[in-house]
């Protein structure tokens, strides 16, 4: 378990940040009006939040993609064999998953009147796609590393 929390150490932090800042943003959202029409809830915002979604998911697999296309590189491959390129994988599974979370929270907003009914629907969709816009950030700066890292060996072993 210290092993994985070691590896994965951004996640935690940026998990427990948001868990923080969802439960501050609610209790905000129940107890004040600060909230109140800064944001008008209806379909069309929904539907928005979908194609947002949606590309931004797309991004993801992409990223994954291209980790993938990694994989015939030998010193990526140990690398990987011990475990330390899983947080890289990890960033962008849990990223793909808010954002799927999101996209079926959209399409009740977006297609359905229970969004304007119900507008914690909406909060939750919200909130869902900041914390999957929060994981895919971090995973864009850490995939950036990631290819600098795998250009760096690459020029090593050219040089060679």
């Amino acid at each position: 378990m210290k092993k994985i929390y070691r590896r994965n150490k951004a996640l935690f932090i940026l998990s427990v940040i948001l868990i923080f800042l969802n439960v501050g943003i609610v209790f905000i959202w129940i107890k004040t009006d600060l909230f109140k029409g800064i944001i008008e809830v209806n379909q069309t915002l929904g539907r928005s939040l979908i194609t947002i979604d949606t590309v931004l998911i797309g991004f993801s697999y992409t990223a994954l993609n291209t980790m993938l296309s990694f994989s015939n590189n030998d010193e990526f491959n140990n690398v990987d064999k011990d475990g330390y390129i899983d947080k890289y994988y990890n960033g962008v599974y849990i990223s793909i998953t808010w954002f799927f979370i999101a996209l079926l929270l959209g399409v009740i907003t977006g297609y359905s009147n229970l969004g304007e009914k119900n507008h914690w629907i909406f909060m939750a969709q919200f909130l869902v796609n900041l914390d999957a816009f929060s994981f895919f950030g971090l995973t864009l700066i850490r995939f950036r590393n990631l290819i600098n890292w795998v250009r760096k060996n690459k020029i090593r072993k050219l040089k060679q």
